[in-house]
């Protein structure tokens, strides 16, 4: 933005220079009425000095003529005396030169007015812009010089708490290494347990908020969080309320048959009507143990071949209490073996479906198993041959994952003393026991 001066002898002149120096986008912002030549005064020539405003930088003038114009006077007028005395001065003229004066006089106050006009508005353009600028810098401004003036007002207060801050983390950080050294400890003597990884994980999760000791095993808060973890693990089922179609599942050998028949002279004992049938016909002698048990506890026991005489023979025993349904072992990699049960159960609807799991392998392969046997719907789980395992995280963690009612627990083969109903606590006791002996 530039402002300049120029001295004419009329408007008109003015507007020719102006347009010539600076374009269309120059704007008047100020006449006045001066004197050049002539002695302290007297008998100069009476001429215009326009102030000029221009948006832009770059000003097309003639050096020459810029070196002719000299220091304005101070007198000011008013744009309206400015034609007003033009035109009284031009009535002092002789006659010769007072119609062209006035011709030139109209001319200019028309052009004068127009440009004014123009100027007017493009002014308040101008200005509007800047009151904008001018507000947003000052608002910038004032922002900036609060923001600055809270931190300086808060220095010590802050440095304060920033030290505070800075103790609070190292202390943290050498709790976090000597935990986490006795968090891997935990880790390791769990993992030896046979507890699966998201089990492991979600414990110790537990324990973050915890100063643990080297001789961790005899705190008792990470015994009781243990011990607390471990009876979220478990849902257990009443054996008792278990009645009507009862269809056993599970792996070849994980023991169907020995399990059935300790439940049935467990119910015998308790006075119930009790009926026992088998689809195991893929082994001979599985239907002759049957027959056994079945003569030792005065069971009738029936040997069904396809599902609809599974059906016909169920709705002959509608009288009995508990009808305990013996299935053949089926691999769960067998996908055959798994549809031929699918058919069974789907024409039967047992009442009850219990998948009998090995409490001898590994967290893994009891997930796996599960996998391919959970489209068959179980309803509770029994584990068997506990007296074969050196752990119980196994068992936890498969009741975790499965989400499965715990029913029952095996651990040996005399019929019927070897056979566990839901016992919660005696089964958290033992795997508290085993980690923190």
């Amino acid at each position: 933005m530039q402002i300049k001066k120029l001295t004419v002898k009329s408007i008109s002149e003015a507007m020719d220079k102006i347009r010539k120096e600076f374009g269309e986008d120059a704007y008047i912002l100020e006449t006045k009425k001066v004197k050049k030549g002539g002695f302290f005064g007297i008998g100069g020539q009476k001429y215009l000095e326009v102030t000029v405003l221009s948006e832009n930088n770059e000003i097309r003038q003639d050096k020459k003529t810029d070196d002719k114009i000299k220091k304005a006077s101070n007198s000011t007028y008013s744009l309206t005396d400015l034609l007003k005395r033009n035109s009284e001065s031009t009535y002092r003229t002789n006659n010769k030169h007072q119609i062209n004066n006035s011709y030139q006089q109209n001319l200019d106050e028309k052009i004068l007015n127009s440009e004014f006009l123009n100027f007017i508005e493009k002014n308040r353009q101008i200005s509007a812009k800047l009151d904008e600028s001018a507000k947003s810098f000052y608002q910038k401004n004032e922002n900036k010089n609060n923001m600055e003036s809270i931190p300086n007002q808060n220095i010590p207060k802050e440095s304060l708490q920033l030290d505070e801050l800075k103790k609070m983390v190292q202390n943290l950080n050498k709790k976090m290494e000597v935990n986490n050294q006795y968090l891997m400890d935990i880790k390791e003597e769990l993992y030896n347990k046979s507890y699966s990884k998201n089990f492991i994980r979600s414990f110790l999760s537990t324990l973050e908020d915890i100063k643990i000791e080297e001789n961790w095993k005899k705190q008792e808060i990470i015994k009781n969080r243990f011990e607390k973890r471990l009876t979220q693990c478990i849902n257990t089922k009443n054996f008792y309320e278990i009645k009507g179609k009862v269809m056993f599942i599970g792996p070849t050998g994980v023991g169907k048959t020995t399990t059935l028949a300790k439940i049935a002279a467990k119910l015998k004992k308790e006075s119930k009507k009790v009926a026992i049938v088998t689809i195991d016909t893929y082994r001979i002698a599985a239907t002759d143990q049957l027959k056994t048990y079945a003569d030792i506890l005065d069971l009738p026991l029936y040997v069904c071949y396809t599902p609809q005489d599974l059906k016909f023979t169920l709705e002959s025993l509608l009288s009995y209490d508990t009808i305990l349904i013996d299935t053949a072992g089926r691999s769960h990699k067998n996908n055959l073996q798994m549809g031929e049960l699918k058919v069974y159960i789907d024409t039967i609807k047992p009442d009850f479906t219990i998948m009998l799991i090995s409490s001898n392998i590994n967290c893994e392969d009891m997930m796996h198993i599960f996998d391919s046997y959970s489209y068959l719907n179980p309803d509770e789980l029994i584990f068997t041959k506990l007296d074969e395992t050196s752990s119980y995280g196994q068992i936890f963690s498969f009741l975790d994952y499965s989400g499965l009612p715990f029913l029952g627990i095996t651990d040996g083969q005399r019929v019927p003393e070897d056979i566990k109903f839901a016992s919660k606590e005696w089964l958290i006791e033992l795997a508290v026991e085993e980690v923190f002996k």
